[in-house]
């Protein structure tokens, strides 16, 4: 062990988390311990509040869509380790505007089409969806397909056509709005730096997803609580027959009752989990040599093993990880074609407009009134 105090590191409460971080802190070389915080409380703790800056954490876990923020206020310090082992898309999120990096990522989407495999590949439901819609029942190449697929297998008691994460975390509630919005050629923010949430887009974007809630009601209602891992639970268990969510979910199921496919409308979310060094780190190169122990290919498989997703290229084509789900042969691809959040320090603010839209589509069945009300306050703090 080295000598001096023992690093903490803080992250998001998950499972798969707690397990790779256990069995990784106890073969690194640098004393270190974890604390993992539902999500909503390590983003008002990291983004809000002091934790970045006030000696508790030696190194932080953080979503990169608070990045830029946190780049821009000084809470997150820069990290000159070698990444040239991770994809492009995998680097890009935390390179500052001054072409520095500041995190290494542990954790990877990016969000695919999950499914059944048992009941996309069973003889009696292929010739029932056939006669009924038309074409051949495989995974969705467009959103018409997708309601197609949904109202065919929702069959409440049994198992639900597909599955949301709604509760208003700011997280997959806004994702799945993005998704939809792009996939339509819409645009968040516009060229001249202007709300989009006015744009044909925006509108079939959340009238697709109030469908799905309130209209279509393909989804169970108690979705509107779940989380992004709630909702990964949720489906491993077989509640659904498929879904658009983080890739990482399929090691979750049984073995060889999933199938990958890119989301409809080619367009899919990346966003992804890295280890940063925090301004009031106690002694920031003790911190970023622990960085580079967790980021190594050896411990980037013990957390694909433990239930996260590995993030490197070499561990992509590791047969130990391979065998653990289905996405990883389609990673490198789904990251040619996938979106983030926008680059703004301002993200957290959009967010929280985005977040609020979402949750009265969800759960006030209040559709186009919300995205009106989101276009005015988007359009508002844009302006400033």
């Amino acid at each position: 062990m080295h000598d001096g105090h023992r690093l903490e590191i803080f992250g998001r409460a998950f499972d798969g988390f707690e397990r790779s971080l256990t069995d990784q802190l106890g073969r690194v070389q640098v004393e270190a311990g974890h604390r993992l915080l539902e999500i909503e409380d390590l983003q008002r703790e990291v983004v809000e509040g002091t934790l970045a800056t006030d000696g508790r954490a030696d190194v932080l876990m953080l979503i990169t869509d608070w990045l830029p923020s946190l780049i821009e206020s000084g809470k997150i310090l820069p990290l000159d380790q070698p990444q040239e082992d991770w994809v492009p898309a995998l680097r890009a999120l935390q390179t500052g505007a001054d072409g520095r990096s500041y995190g290494v990522a542990y954790h990877d989407g990016p969000m695919l089409f999950l499914y059944r495999t048992d009941l996309y590949g069973d003889e009696r439901e292929r010739k029932g969806f056939a006669d009924r819609f038309g074409y051949p029942l495989a995974p969705p190449v467009d959103w018409a397909q997708y309601r197609d697929q949904a109202l065919w297998f929702d069959r409440p008691g049994e198992q639900r056509g597909t599955l949301l994460a709604g509760h208003p975390d700011e997280h997959n509630n806004v994702y799945d709005f993005l998704t939809h919005l792009w996939s339509r050629g819409g645009e968040l923010i516009e060229a001249g730096g202007t709300s989009g949430l006015g744009s044909a887009a925006a509108a079939e974007a959340v009238d697709f997803l109030h469908g799905l809630w309130h209209v279509d009601r393909v989804v169970d209602p108690a979705a509107a609580g779940w989380d992004s891992v709630s909702s990964g639970v949720h489906f491993a268990a077989g509640e659904a027959a498929m879904m658009v969510n983080w890739a990482g979910f399929a090691s979750m199921c049984d073995s060889g009752t999933v199938g990958c496919a890119p989301v409809p409308g080619s367009v899919t979310m990346n966003a992804y989990w890295v280890l940063t060094i925090p301004a009031g780190a106690r002694d920031p190169e003790r911190s970023a040599e622990l960085i580079r122990q967790l980021t190594t290919h050896e411990m980037d498989v013990i957390t694909a093993v433990s239930g996260g997703s590995a993030t490197r290229r070499d561990s992509w084509a590791d047969p130990r990880v391979r065998a653990l789900a289905p996405y990883y042969a389609v990673l490198e691809d789904a990251h040619d074609n996938s979106r983030s959040v926008p680059v703004d320090a301002r993200w957290p603010q959009m967010a929280a407009v985005l977040n609020e839209m979402m949750r009265a589509v969800v759960e006030d069945a209040a559709g186009r009134a919300a995205l009106d009300k989101a276009h005015a306050e988007l359009s508002e703090l844009l302006a400033r």
